[in-house]
């Protein structure tokens, strides 16, 4: 079933921008999406974001890992939420006690 998911994109032209897309929460892939620049970008961490726990964290080309750590310490810092950057095994949420 396909719902609503949002996809904020760390670094390149588009950096601190949210985009939101239809996506099947049952496929196993992981969400991708083409900057207004032609670049594809990939996920790097699912969040949770406030109550809306469906927000992934997407890593365009030419983001830098400072521009990667200081997003995440913003987002922790905002919400109270963790992302999990562990995509190996299960696809969880990861929220701060």
């Amino acid at each position: 079933m396909e719902e609503i998911i949002e996809c904020i994109i760390v670094g390149g032209s588009e950096h601190g921008l949210v985009r939101r897309k239809w996506w099947d929460m049952a496929s196993p892939a992981l969400p991708l999406l083409a900057s207004r620049d032609g670049h594809l970008c990939q996920v790097a961490a699912r969040c949770a974001s406030g109550t809306h726990e469906k927000c992934y964290v997407l890593l365009h080309p030419h983001a830098t890992g400072e521009q990667f750590r200081a997003f995440l310490q913003t987002l922790s810092g905002h919400n109270g939420s963790a992302c999990d950057t562990d995509f190996a095994g299960s696809r969880r949420i990861a929220s701060a006690a």
